[in-house]
């Protein structure tokens, strides 16, 4: 008996509950939103702002979180042709100038586990530029 009437209390709830859902749902889909209260809605657009700077640097390798099975790597990007280029670890740094066309490239010895590599272009004007890549060095093969 106390089992039929668990099963049956069950059995309203879950009932009421569709009622109730399918009741609110013809409700909201009844109302009507007036004219004025769309245009008076005040929502502030975000528009990116360009950089007009001209600062470049794009690094081409490595890539970001990437994991290398050979501890020398090689650091390829572009940026502009008057820049100087610093590539900095935690245990070396390198000043790079970049070819005519801006690219520059060099090689670095990283060392076990995970490794964050700083690469800074400074521009003729003073600006600099900064990405930072961690690269990740381990003999396991995946």
């Amino acid at each position: 008996m106390k089992a039929e009437r668990l099963i049956l209390s069950f059995i309203a709830l879950l009932i009421g509950l569709g009622v109730a859902g399918v009741a609110f749902y013809f409700y909201q889909s009844t109302k009507v939103i007036p004219e004025e209260a769309k245009k008076t809605a005040n929502v502030p657009t975000i528009t990116p702002t360009p950089d007009v700077s001209g600062y470049i640097l794009a690094i081409e390798s490595p890539k970001d979180e990437e994991v290398v099975s050979n501890k020398t790597i090689t650091i390829m990007g572009k940026t502009v042709k008057d820049a100087v280029v610093i590539v900095a670890t935690e245990t070396d740094e390198q000043i790079i100038t970049p070819a005519q066309n801006g690219n520059f490239n060099t090689t670095q010895t990283i060392s076990d586990g995970a490794n964050i590599i700083q690469i800074t272009a400074i521009f003729p004007d003073g600006g600099e530029k900064r990405v930072t890549r961690t690269v990740s060095f381990s003999s396991e093969t995946f």
